[in-house]
């Protein structure tokens, strides 16, 4: 019977330093960026979806500075619960700095040409995003997703 326990203990350590091992390699399933604190006023809302049962995702067009205060124009795509909320109206409209943690994800940089913007002004909440999307027509603009929970108004 010490004999069985034995090997289950070492089976058990050889699994450990086998799942140790894996984890520090890169995963086959998305990027290894780091979130990263970041300060955000958002500009347009871009699209949005409400599913309940599967949660939400706001895509937003956004001013982010992520690190030296360097300013980019960026998608921020935030996903959260079916129960959780969006960020308030007041908020978008009142072009309140929003201190967040976002991770920068190449696999959604979209040029310019594609990215969508509801008819009218009720999304736009600066104006000069339309000329933003004109200026990167063919450029990529970078996407980040935010860390919900983490999203909060900047104090002044």
């Amino acid at each position: 019977m010490m004999h069985v326990w034995r090997g289950v203990l070492c089976g058990a350590a050889g699994l450990t330093l086998l799942s140790g091992a894996m984890a520090q390699k890169h995963s086959a399933f998305g990027n290894q960026s780091k979130p990263m604190k970041a300060t955000v006023t958002m500009l347009a809302i871009s699209s949005s979806s409400r599913q309940s049962f599967a949660g939400n995702q706001d895509t937003y067009l956004a001013d982010v500075s992520v690190k030296d205060g360097d300013h980019q124009f960026a998608r921020v795509i935030d996903q959260y619960p079916g129960f959780g909320l969006p960020i308030r109206d007041s908020v978008l409209h009142g072009h309140t700095l929003l201190k967040m943690k976002v991770t920068r994800e190449p696999e959604c940089d979209v040029p310019g040409s594609q990215v969508f913007l509801r008819p009218g002004d009720s999304a736009l909440f600066d104006a000069s995003v339309r000329d933003s999307l004109t200026t990167h027509y063919a450029d990529p603009i970078p996407c980040f997703r935010t860390l919900h929970q983490t999203i909060s108004i900047a104090k002044k």
